[in-house]
């Protein structure tokens, strides 16, 4: 029997609920625009073939698989980097991460320094949260960064600086966030305020309430929400568990 992914359903979930709460169509402004509300949630290490829709015969994802119905599928395409941080600034700016030293996963800054890059995403570079926002967007990310801030990067710019009106970090990054570990290193950096969660339970829901609520205090004002998450390891039934007793 394939596998659920139950970690998707939490996303699909926070879906639901942006679609349900925002002013409906019909009771917005007429005079406005038309603007869909836009959830991009991107997944650290998930291959093209992860998904129930895309042909994976022993995991089942149909809350993906819901979305790729009702929405568009793409069979051919291009990613400019399988690594974190550079993937997120190809996204984030619309161009070739290595345009602002960014060619692999931020790390300290002398590790940065000894493979010739930048410790963070300039707050200068174009975003796309900026765009939205000029369009009249409310906007916000919910989720790892790693685009600067974290390890021992205290003086990167707040995701806010480019464009995001609510944020909530997970992992890399400063600003409000979720951490795990007390020990982790961006936990002492200051520049927000820290909560402390079990590993695998960094709940965005509050934060996607308020943005959820900015959206819908303005009459014809659309919501782009921004999930990044960490990596989603998918384990067919059939393989079992490790000797150990954990996936």
């Amino acid at each position: 029997m394939p596998l659920p992914l139950r970690f998707p359903s939490f996303l699909a979930g926070i879906a639901c609920l942006v679609s349900l709460t925002l002013p409906a169509a019909e009771n917005r402004d007429p005079s406005s625009p038309s603007r869909p509300n836009i959830i991009f949630i991107f997944i650290d290490d998930m291959g093209f073939a992860d998904p129930s829709c895309f042909g994976n015969p022993l995991v089942r994802t149909p809350r993906i698989d819901r979305l790729a119905d009702e929405g568009l599928k793409l069979m051919n395409f291009y990613v400019n980097s399988p690594i974190c941080s550079p993937s997120r600034v190809a996204v984030t700016t619309g161009q070739y991460p290595s345009r602002w030293k960014i060619h692999s996963y931020l790390n300290s800054r002398a590790n940065n320094a000894k493979r010739g890059m930048a410790d963070y995403l300039e707050a200068g570079a174009p975003t796309t949260a900026r765009k939205l926002q000029a369009a009249g967007y409310a906007t916000a990310h919910f989720g790892k960064w790693h685009m600067g801030g974290g390890r021992d990067v205290d003086d990167a710019p707040l995701p806010t600086e480019y464009g995001f009106d609510e944020t909530c970090v997970a992992f890399e990054g400063l600003g409000d966030r979720i951490l795990t570990d007390p020990k982790e290193p961006s936990a002492h950096l200051g520049h927000g305020r820290v909560s402390f969660v079990n590993r695998g339970k960094r709940p965005v829901v509050i934060p996607t309430l308020r943005l959820i609520s900015s959206a819908g205090t303005a009459t014809g004002r659309s919501m782009c929400g921004c999930f990044p998450m960490m990596s989603t390891i998918l384990i067919p039934p059939s393989r079992g568990l490790p000797p150990n007793g954990k996936r």
